[in-house]
């Protein structure tokens, strides 16, 4: 009885240390695949993290050099207007750059069958604005002209000041007609009706 119950005791011990090591066992693995897991899964949220550093610091590399490349387009663009601006609206009388547009006007219209011809051209006193940021330089000319570049000079004037045709910026403040010479009329080898006209125009300036 006795050896039967000490085969039985040690019978039961090992059955109680494979148990224990089986258990020991697992919860080694359980260990070890969780922190395997969480290490596999933070070497995962590094490598996003990483990528998504990468692509904010591409991103912001991007911005910086469209909003340089914006900075530089709109300097100049700004810098393109203000020299249109000065030629349309100087700072000054400037009556050289003026006297030069309506010359171009002239060369560009008159034709030996459709003169336009600017015989007298006077600047008088510029005119301070009281409470304005601008002048005013009063025009006298004396013109000899077809009908048709009449209308064409009346049409120049009133669209003068636009930046994008860069012309002076004027304002016919009265006309008179002295002389006209129909087609067909002696003297008038045209072949088109003639005027001779005197026109009072304001050219504008910056104070």
């Amino acid at each position: 009885m006795a050896k039967n119950s000490f085969y039985r005791t040690i019978q039961f011990q090992i059955k109680l240390y494979t148990g224990l090591s089986a258990l020991l066992v697992i919860l080694i693995g359980f260990y070890a695949y969780t922190n395997i897991s969480r290490m596999m899964n933070m070497q995962a949220e590094t490598r996003m993290h990483n990528q998504l550093h990468s692509a904010l610091t591409e991103t912001d590399k991007l911005l910086n050099d469209e909003l340089q490349t914006r900075k530089e387009e709109g300097g100049k663009l700004t810098q393109n207007i203000q020299t249109e601006l000065d030629f349309v609206f100087p700072r000054n009388e400037n009556h050289t750059l003026l006297t030069r547009t309506l010359e171009q006007f002239e060369n560009s219209v008159n034709k030996v069958k459709d003169p336009f011809m600017i015989n007298n051209l006077q600047y008088l006193k510029t005119q301070a604005v009281e409470e304005k940021d601008y002048s005013i330089l009063p025009i006298k000319a004396t013109i000899h002209s077809s009908y048709s570049n009449f209308f064409k000079f009346l049409g120049y004037v009133e669209k003068s000041g636009t930046l994008a045709d860069k012309t002076r910026l004027l304002n016919i403040q009265s006309i008179s007609i002295n002389f006209i010479s129909p087609q067909g009329s002696q003297g008038n080898t045209s072949g088109t009706t003639e005027i001779n006209f005197n026109v009072s125009m304001n050219a504008y300036f910056r104070s």
